[in-house]
């Protein structure tokens, strides 16, 4: 993620809404003492890895102070801004509006390197709940307080060969991957979009998931795929026919029980090629991602992606900038990503019974043209969409999304 991060910004973004009003101020107090709490306040990056400084005297966080209309723009401003990456900085930015009904929204933006969602949702349900009143949560020090790295295991060295001959076979596999679209120039910003699955739509396409014997994020995969295929019409007749989708992976259930739980960033990802033929229908597609998927689990080859985030690190290190961005674009042809998380168990844990809705974004980078946050709470879906403009045009990536909703709630398998 350093690397990426070299690239363009690299940031994510969490918003939850809240069932009272909170101030700015008190949002701001509530920030400081927080993160001067548990030692969050300044980072550093030191042989790859995180190094957290508690000055003497506070940088401060203070929030900014929107209008309920203009979130989805806040959302985009934060993604395309970069935090500075100098020797020590603060790596979040906050931000709030006043929402319907004395509710408010409380955001959180971050520099992704340092941590991932299960770590973020904490401290941003740790801040949340100090604004409203809530009683803090007696196991937080151990969920917030920062450590040594987390280092998702590599197994014995049979399991790591095996992981390593997987993650070199996916690679395999997408050089018969269409690529996406060339940049034209070195604009990396990103695009946001938001979109919400009513609880019928979502109980629609959790119906869906179940006739057709697949999870959930299978169905968004294979619905991402069908979805993009669209745009790559000319590929049948090239030597680069089939497509790739990815997904992010959250690693914490391979750490020690004494590790699950620390402030820090346990990630990993994994790809899925298929030809998507014309005429293919969602149901017949989920169920060979299904095939995929459940030997990628079995194997737990996404544990592989820490060798090949090494090797790349490793080849790419001397390289300048732009041969750096051509090579995710060549060698890493991936159309767009999933990152699928259920917060309701987080909010149960954590007694955060504030809160009511809950949404989330990350920067799309030279990897792949859009990224579709899926975030569950309270029986619905809320998707963050995060996209390249000059990779997909507005209206064209208008049209991915729209495929996307139909195909995950559309009774009819074809959509």
């Amino acid at each position: 993620m350093l690397q990426w991060s070299r690239l363009h910004p690299y940031n994510a973004v969490h918003v939850l809404q809240v069932s009272s009003p909170v101030s700015a101020e008190r949002f701001s107090k509530e920030i400081e003492r927080t993160l001067h709490r548990y030692g969050l306040e300044q980072v550093s990056f030191q042989a790859n890895h995180a190094t957290w400084h508690s000055p003497a005297a506070s940088p401060g966080c203070a929030p900014r102070l929107i209008a309920a209309a203009d979130l989805d723009a806040e959302i985009e401003r934060q993604l395309n801004e970069p935090f500075p990456f100098e020797d020590t900085f603060v790596p979040f930015r906050f931000f709030c509006a006043p929402g319907p009904a004395d509710t408010a929204w409380l955001g959180l933006a971050y520099f992704h390197a340092i941590a991932d969602a299960e770590s973020i949702g904490r401290l941003l349900l740790e801040i949340a709940g100090a604004c409203t009143g809530r009683t803090p949560h007696p196991s937080a020090p151990q969920f917030l307080t920062p450590g040594s790295p987390l280092k998702a295991p590599l197994g014995n060295p049979w399991e790591t060969l095996q992981r390593s001959i997987g993650a070199v076979r996916q690679f395999q596999r997408m050089r018969h991957s269409h690529r996406p679209p060339v940049c034209a120039d070195s604009d990396f910003h990103n695009r946001f979009q938001s979109h919400t699955l009513t609880s019928s739509e979502t109980a629609m396409a959790i119906a869906k998931a179940k006739h057709c014997e697949v999870t959930l994020n299978d169905l968004c995969l294979g619905a991402l795929l069908l979805a993009a295929a669209p745009l790559t019409g000319s590929r049948f007749s090239t030597d680069r026919p089939e497509l790739t989708a990815a997904c992010v992976v959250n690693l914490r259930g391979t750490l020690q029980a004494s590790e699950r739980d620390r402030f820090g960033l346990c990630l990993g990802t994994f790809s899925i090629t298929h030809p998507v033929p014309k005429g293919i229908t969602l149901g017949d597609l989920v169920r060979d991602v299904r095939a995929e998927t459940r030997r990628i689990k079995d194997q737990k080859l996404s544990l592989g992606s820490a060798i090949t985030f090494r090797a790349s690190r490793f080849m790419l290190s001397r390289l300048p900038i732009e041969k750096q961005r051509n090579f995710y674009r060549k060698s890493y042809p991936v159309w767009g990503s999933i990152t699928n998380r259920k917060v309701d168990d987080l909010c149960r844990d954590c007694g955060a019974t504030e809160v009511i809705d809950y949404l989330r974004a990350v920067s799309a980078g030279p990897a792949m043209p859009f990224v579709i946050s899926v975030t569950g709470i309270a029986g619905r879906l809320n998707l963050g969409i995060s996209s390249k403009p000059n990779v997909i045009a507005p209206e064209k990536m208008d049209g991915v999304v729209q495929r996307f909703l139909t195909l995950l709630t559309a009774p009819e398998e074809g959509a």
